[in-house]
């Protein structure tokens, strides 16, 4: 069923579960002593009510400062009038923003809040980083790529747990009663990361992510952001003398390493012609999760595009997360599944 453009049969997919070869022998440790290292930092947050023609929800803008004073650009939207809900923290695909509030307002329809930064970089938002290393290939792959720590995505994943920290304080301006994730494609590859990494994630939703299993992605992955990693190597290091000390790097943030430490109710999604996120590295994370409660919709005929039949999957998932208190999923079988 589909045509599975350059990548395995779905038959193969469904069992794809490769080895974590590349995974850092350290891994654990490294994000133990990042989270070691933002314990002593305090975000300042500055939120300002916007005027917003539907009566029903308040909307606040925010600026947030990270861990390295990098201010952040974002937006709280919720129900009006609530003090505590369910509470969704959304994350942009890559060269993406936080968006606009229109783009939330079916999951506040159900009853959740929505936060959503800007990733650092992207978006309206500076990144106050600062890389030791330049490279012929525009985009934000490759900064830093030679050192772990200082890596840009390390600096996106500490920015997204100390705003966690935030939305979890009594200074956020709404009380989360649950608490989840979701995004698309470097969304959903941040969303993957983010809920192994925090560990007190309610539900995660990760549309086609990106992030995800870099050995193959580098190997098939035909457009989009892999592509300036696979651009790197024929520009800068053509005989790829430092593919070693790259891919050590891409270990530390690959969301696939994350998936195993996923035990709340997860969906993602995958297009079989997607040539961006090639199924195989979707099947991946997927097949690394352990969440007894955990669904991959499947789509064959589906590139890297928006999905609205899937949004109305996410909705349903959505409402059944406000019904159950246990992480069940009604009438879904706590066992790998697959729908068509």
């Amino acid at each position: 069923m589909g045509r599975q453009v350059g990548d395995f049969p779905l038959e193969k997919l469904r069992d794809y579960r490769p080895a974590l070869g590349n995974k850092p022998h350290d891994f654990d440790g490294f994000w133990t002593e990042q989270k070691n290292k933002l314990k002593n930092k305090h975000s300042q947050v500055e939120t300002d009510l916007r005027k917003y023609p539907v009566p029903s929800i308040e909307v606040l803008d925010i600026v947030f400062k990270s861990w390295d004073d990098t201010p952040l650009n974002g937006m709280l939207v919720k129900p009006k009038s609530r003090e505590e809900c369910p509470v969704i923290v959304c994350f942009p695909g890559y060269t993406g923003s936080c968006g606009l509030v229109v783009d939330y307002l079916k999951w506040v329809s159900l009853g959740f809040a929505v936060y959503a930064f800007d990733v650092r970089g992207q978006g309206s938002s500076p990144d106050y980083g600062k890389y030791h290393n330049g490279s012929r290939i525009p985009g934000w792959m490759l900064l830093g790529i030679y050192e772990p720590e200082n890596y840009y995505f390390t600096n996106v994943y500490r920015d997204i747990l100390i705003q966690l920290r935030w939305i979890r304080s009594e200074e956020s301006p709404i009380t989360p009663t649950k608490l989840g994730v979701m995004g698309s494609s470097q969304g959903g590859g941040l969303a993957l990361s983010v809920a192994g990494l925090d560990g007190e994630m309610d539900f995660v939703l990760a549309d086609w992510p990106f992030l995800a299993h870099f050995e193959r992605a580098l190997d098939i992955a035909l457009s989009g952001p892999y592509m300036e990693i696979v651009n790197y190597f024929k520009w800068n290091d053509p005989q790829y003398n430092t593919y070693d000390q790259v891919a050590e790097t891409l270990g530390y943030i690959d969301s696939v390493h994350f998936c195993e430490s996923i035990n709340c109710p997860t969906l993602l999604a995958a297009g079989l012609e997607d040539a961006i996120t090639p199924p195989s590295t979707v099947f991946a994370a997927f097949n690394h999760i352990q969440s007894a409660n955990k669904k991959i919709e499947i789509y064959p005929q589906f590139t890297h595009e928006l999905n609205p039949f899937h949004d109305e999957k996410k909705l349903e998932f959505l409402s059944r997360q406000l019904e159950n208190k246990h992480h069940d999923i009604p009438g879904i079988n706590k066992q790998e599944l697959f729908d068509l």
